[in-house]
């Protein structure tokens, strides 16, 4: 009941001039409260949306934990039976976890007008013995197409030894370094050429786990496996790296972009705060002559602030609006054309990717209708130095 009669002259008190002209005050107040909103909401869903795509390579290319095998005066790595440590750490893995021992052999790809060196990896996907995978970028740089066969060149210690392979599946993760360097193999293969046991392993990836978590798993697998060696269930020493420890330049990189994303919320937040404070000076000023009015018909200053600061939120409820509809059909857009494209060389994918939560965007909209509100206390103020007397006689 207290703003029953501010928001009745919210509402009967119309913004537009005689003739059905809109002030111009109202058209930079609304434009700049869209403008601000629209780039919060696209900054928030271009950053979460990147820092997503490339967390989600760079998992998909690399193993969330990796555990290596040592000799006992721990300076060189050596090949050990993976199984007894597999099964150690399985009782503490997350249930989406898979566990993939992992043999890596150098080979030289042989066709008859050219080659090309590569790192051959054991993979669970490489199916048939004499089966590789290579990328799309290697395959292109050989001219080899599916089911072609040629011969590999490998180097086991100080001998070099020759496969026949054939040309079972080609992948693209768009990474450049990694597509132009990485090669997959059946796990037989390594093993027979580097000559070692069934089942022994150069490291142990740990895969499918939260980016979150790989911290206080790392630290788990660690006193896990110290635990199972006193108890004698492994031997030998084993060394643990996460994938924050050796992409540790990418992740930084990704969290300095959380830097720009407040900077570019504190500039849009000034803009708007600037365009609402001085929009609402001149409004008011164009409204001396009813706010002189409403005085002397007995209305106190308290119920003209609260009447200016409704018609300005209205203005702002306008500005949000129209922001929020730009930035989600821009949003929409992109993921639906990759409209905007990117290096994957640099930025590790090949488009910019938006994503914004339901809980971002109300918390973004909330935020900008409190700060809104906030930011025109100020020149609602103003209205208390406005003397009845003199208004009546603005000209």
């Amino acid at each position: 009941m207290a703003w029953k009669v501010e928001t009745l002259l919210a509402r009967r008190l119309a913004w537009k001039q005689p003739g059905g002209r809109r002030p111009a005050a109202v058209t930079v107040a609304i434009t700049g409260v869209a403008l601000s909103v629209m780039v919060m909401l696209l900054a928030l869903a271009v950053v979460r949306g990147f820092k997503q795509e490339v967390r989600h390579t760079i998992l998909s290319l690399s193993d969330a934990i990796t555990i290596t095998g040592y000799d006992p005066d721990g300076t060189t790595s050596t090949p050990f039976a993976a199984q007894p440590v597999a099964d150690v750490l399985a009782p503490i893995l997350p249930p989406e976890a898979t566990i993939e021992p992992r043999l890596s052999i150098a080979g030289i790809l042989k066709t008859p007008s050219d080659f090309l060196g590569v790192n051959f990896q054991s993979s669970p996907s490489v199916h048939a013995p004499n089966g590789m995978i290579l990328s799309r970028q290697q395959a292109d740089a050989l001219t080899l197409a599916l089911g072609d066969s040629l011969p590999v060149y490998f180097f086991a210690g100080d001998r070099l030894q020759v496969r026949q392979l054939t040309l079972d599946s080609i992948y693209a993760t768009g990474v450049t370094d990694h597509d132009a360097a990485l090669a997959y193999c059946s796990p037989t293969l390594p093993t027979a050429l580097l000559g070692l046991p069934a089942g022994y392993a150069e490291a142990i990836g740990i895969r499918n786990v939260d980016l979150d978590h790989v911290d206080d798993l790392t630290q788990q697998v660690s006193q896990h496996l110290l635990q199972a060696y006193y108890q004698g269930q492994i031997e030998g020493a084993y060394g643990i790296t996460n994938i924050l420890q050796s992409d540790a330049q990418i992740f930084s990189w990704l969290n300095l972009i959380d830097t720009n994303v407040v900077v570019i919320l504190l500039l849009m937040v000034a803009v708007a705060a600037f365009t609402l404070i001085s929009s609402l000076f001149i409004i008011i000023l164009e409204r001396v002559g009813t706010i002189g009015l409403l005085k002397s018909l007995g209305a106190t200053n308290r119920q003209i602030e609260r009447t200016f600061m409704l018609m300005a939120m209205r203005l702002v409820v306008s500005g949000l609006l129209i922001g929020n509809a730009i930035a989600l059909g821009l949003i929409i857009l992109q993921n639906r054309t990759h409209l905007l494209r990117l290096d994957p060389t640099a930025y590790y994918v090949d488009h910019v990717p938006a994503s914004l939560t339901l809980l971002a965007w109300l918390l973004t909209n909330l935020a900008a209708l409190l700060l809104s509100w906030c930011v025109l206390l100020l020149p609602a103020l103003a209205i208390a130095r406005i003397s009845p007397a003199r208004t009546l006689r603005w000209d």
